[in-house]
């Protein structure tokens, strides 16, 4: 299947370990986007379907270690299924108003992450149903070397994967604007020359237009049986799942 990418292949990760991160809030909160064609029932498996399909990727890919960080225990037990370790989300702070419940949540992973001996950390979204392993693996290659570098959404206004090299500061800045944020602190664009790159690791689901995106890319298995159970195949052109 064609992806619409100039690289379709990478080498392994490098020899320094990586730890992935994903952060994911309630379920009772879950893609309400996504209600004019998702029911809410639905939007839940759903969530839990696009966050293990990114899981499976990033562990094709060669990541060792991946931290969820949830306040859900339903979230909580399928990351574990997946092998993955759980840490506790927590309240907002009063006295910090300024930072976001997300970049908060992702500081406390990457605090978590950063104890696998000498590991770079990829922070992930965690709604990524389309990723492929080659393309998180080439990415992390590209990134070797660099303090910070980021690969933009599709839209190219957000971040949907920040890798921190030099883990000393473990400042996350999604959120609005993120990705001009993250470049402005000194990230280096991975796809700052290339546009079509990687658009299934670009691809995050959000809204009905970013589900149909990422159907037409084709979706892993877990959130494809999501949609069908639902009926929903009319978004997309060829949603054909893949084996990541």
């Amino acid at each position: 299947m064609e992806h619409g990418t100039r690289e379709e292949t990478s080498a392994a990760p490098g020899a320094r370990p990586i730890a992935a991160v994903l952060a994911v809030k309630g379920l009772a909160d879950a893609k309400t986007r996504l209600s004019p064609v998702v029911p809410a029932d639905a939007r839940r498996a759903l969530v839990l379907a696009m966050m293990s399909d990114t899981i499976t990727a990033a562990r094709a890919a060669g990541v060792g270690d991946i931290v969820v960080v949830t306040p859900d225990p339903e979230v909580s037990a399928t990351a574990r299924r997946l092998g993955a370790r759980v840490v506790a989300d927590t309240p907002a702070d009063a006295a910090d108003p300024v930072t976001s419940s997300l970049n908060r949540a992702l500081a406390r992973g990457i605090d978590a992450a950063i104890g696998t001996d000498g590991a770079r950390v990829v922070v992930l979204q965690a709604d990524l149903p389309a990723l492929r392993a080659p393309h998180l693996g080439a990415a992390l290659v590209r990134a070797d070397g660099h303090r910070q570098a980021i690969v933009p959404d599709r839209s190219g206004s957000g971040t949907a994967m920040l890798i921190v090299g030099d883990t000393s500061d473990i400042t996350p800045r999604f959120g609005v604007g993120s990705a001009r944020a993250h470049r402005d602190a000194g990230a280096v664009d991975l796809v700052a020359d290339s546009g079509d790159l990687w658009p299934d690791l670009r691809t995050d689901v959000d809204t009905v237009d970013d589900l149909a995106a990422a159907m037409t890319l084709g979706v892993g298995r877990a959130t494809a049986q999501v949609l069908a159970d639902v009926g929903l195949g009319s978004l997309a052109s060829t949603p054909t799942p893949h084996a990541s």
